[in-house]
């Protein structure tokens, strides 16, 4: 490959996989904290401190040995994001100092996703339970229109993970529990955005070798459409972790969970292809062929703190502090098959926290309502990094529940979360080499979810 056309393919395969370096990493950042009905009702106060079904194990496997009989719990939480782009003039070609506004509407890219678990224990003796259960802790999905103002950056995005935890929890005394588990991850991801071929040609092809008329036809449709190609990205892979966490339970009416989850490293392999315009086939469509992939992925490790207390026999409070080291997520390195040169993304995410408290109150023997607040800190910056396939920022969670006993062995779960986000504004030229994206996201969440528990 020659040095030019080295330099050809260098700032093209930047734009065209900036798109990965956002999505394949959505709380704040990209984690699906909807993992359990009745912890969902009170903001996921009660956390690693459990609650009355078996599905606290995710947050604590030492949390099982709070239920005594054979369990399974199963939800569906239907999890429907709003995240409406308001373009503030973003600019094609840019070069630093200038460049060509970019034409195309406004889009909103919410994409209503369903996001199911189920969980499975079983007392092994009277200090040994085990647990089971199958959810998806990292997931995002949104969708954009061909044509609008921030296609460059985003169109589809679509990741998908499947976790199975094996878990064990040991009663050390009447006041100390431990457990610990394994964990196998599945991910899948599909993401695509545009390509400003046109800018390309512009920046790095040599004038001579540019026709007159196709050059300036090149100049009078910049921030248009017609020398767009585009590029959709699809891999999966497995990784592996382990959590493990305490369970202290001072009197009856106190309980205090620490849980740490570790880190789940994915090498995503899969397919790249390339869509060139026609009329700049001679000049790309050598180099941006349909080729193979991939990009290594660091899951971030997370720990959490919480704790539950009886105020009365119906009436219980709880509180949680979480911790996620998004600080892993500082670039992404992405590799093609076919001779493309890597590409380098910036991303800088930094650590975040999350605050919640909650409480809980049994109505009767049948009814018992929950709530709950939280305030979760994006990992996300500044504007410069924010992307619209994560329109992240600082968010506050509103969330109500309700559990109902149908019968001695059956009760019923179900929720509801609207969440506040912080307008994103995106300032971002780092994601996609000429792109300039300025503008602001209105962006929120609403989340409903059901499911239940059955004993045996």
């Amino acid at each position: 490959m020659t040095p030019q056309w080295k330099r050809i393919t260098s700032v093209c395969t930047f734009t065209a996989v900036s798109a990965l370096a956002v999505s394949s990493l959505s709380g704040a950042g990209f984690i699906l904290q909807e993992q359990s009905i009745s912890g969902l009702g009170v903001g996921f106060a009660s956390g690693a401190a459990g609650l009355d079904d078996n599905s606290s194990m995710y947050f604590n496997p030492a949390t099982l040995a709070l239920v005594e009989d054979q369990q399974i719990t199963s939800g569906i939480h239907i999890i429907m994001p709003d995240a409406k782009f308001i373009n503030d003039g973003s600019l094609t070609a840019f070069n630093g100092v200038s460049g060509a506004p970019v034409q195309g509407p406004d889009d909103e890219g919410g994409k209503t996703a369903i996001v199911p678990n189920i969980y499975y224990s079983r007392p092994l003796s009277d200090d040994l339970t085990f647990g089971v259960c199958m959810t998806t802790p990292y997931g995002l999905a949104t969708s954009y229109k061909e044509g609008w103002v921030g296609r460059y950056i985003a169109l589809e995005t679509d990741l998908m993970t499947v976790n199975t935890n094996l878990a064990l929890a040991y009663e050390v005394s009447d006041t100390v529990t431990i457990g610990g588990g394994i964990s196998i991850c599945y991910a899948d991801a599909i993401l695509s955005n545009a390509i400003n071929f046109g800018s390309a040609l512009l920046a790095t092809v040599p004038a001579e070798l540019i026709p007159p008329t196709l050059m300036g036809d090149v100049y009078a449709n910049l921030g248009g459409t017609k020398y767009d190609g585009s590029v959709e990205l699809t891999g999966d892979d497995f990784g592996y972790g382990f959590n493990f966490g305490v369970l202290f339970t001072p009197d009856e009416s106190t309980r205090i969970g620490l849980h740490y989850r570790s880190n789940i490293k994915l090498s995503l392999k899969g397919d790249a292809d390339f869509m060139v315009p026609s009329a700049l086939d001679a000049y790309f469509g050598s180099v941006f062929t349909d080729q193979g992939g991939g990009v290594s992925l660091n899951l971030p490790d997370t720990a959490q703190l919480s704790a539950h207390r009886y105020i009365t026999p119906e009436w219980a409070v709880m509180a949680d502090v979480f911790h996620t080291w998004w600080d892993k997520f500082d670039q992404l390195h992405i590799k093609f098959s076919e001779g493309a040169p890597d590409s380098i993304v910036p991303e800088k995410w930094e650590n975040a926290w999350r605050f919640s408290v909650g409480t809980t109150y049994q109505v009767s023997e049948e009814v018992q309502l929950r709530a709950g607040l939280v305030k979760d800190q994006s990992p996300v910056p500044s504007a410069e990094y924010r992307s619209p396939r994560i329109p992240d920022e600082d968010r506050v969670w509103l969330s109500l529940g309700i559990g109902y006993q149908v019968s001695e062995n059956l009760s019923l779960d179900a929720a509801f979360v609207y969440i506040w986000v912080d307008d994103p504004e995106i300032d971002n030229y780092t994601h996609s080499a000429g792109e300039y994206l300025m503008g602001t996201m209105e962006a929120s969440v609403t989340i409903l979810s059901v499911g239940g528990s059955y004993r045996f």
